[in-house]
């Protein structure tokens, strides 16, 4: 009877030691799926936000553009005539020349 005590013990333990690596594999393998759906999640939501840009984009350029905002009213075709002023004459040199003399007193004043 010794043995099979024996065996039964080393039965139960391979048993044990079977379901924890069951359960081991099926939580590494649950972790593997949602890591998946997670990365498929954002590959699609990526791909949707591309093609709502792309469409946004032709939808933009299918749009008619606004027209300028108006301006200040044009300014009407008459021109009236600038009068220009008279030209100045020339201011004319005097042509003597002073004396010495006097071109020394000029820049003083009198003492007077």
């Amino acid at each position: 009877m010794a043995k099979k005590s024996t065996t039964d013990q080393a039965k139960k333990k391979v048993a044990g030691a079977a379901k924890t690596g069951a359960d081991a594999v099926r939580d590494i393998a649950g972790e593997a799926i949602r890591a998946a759906a997670v990365a498929a999640a954002g590959v699609a939501l990526q791909r949707t936000a591309e093609a709502l840009r792309g469409g946004a984009r032709k939808a933009e350029a299918a749009a008619p553009t606004p027209a300028r905002p108006a301006g200040p009213p044009a300014k009407s075709a008459k021109r009236t005539k600038k009068k220009r002023a008279a030209p100045k004459k020339a201011a004319k040199k005097s042509t003597r020349k002073k004396s010495a003399k006097k071109k020394r007193s000029s820049g003083r004043r009198s003492s007077r």
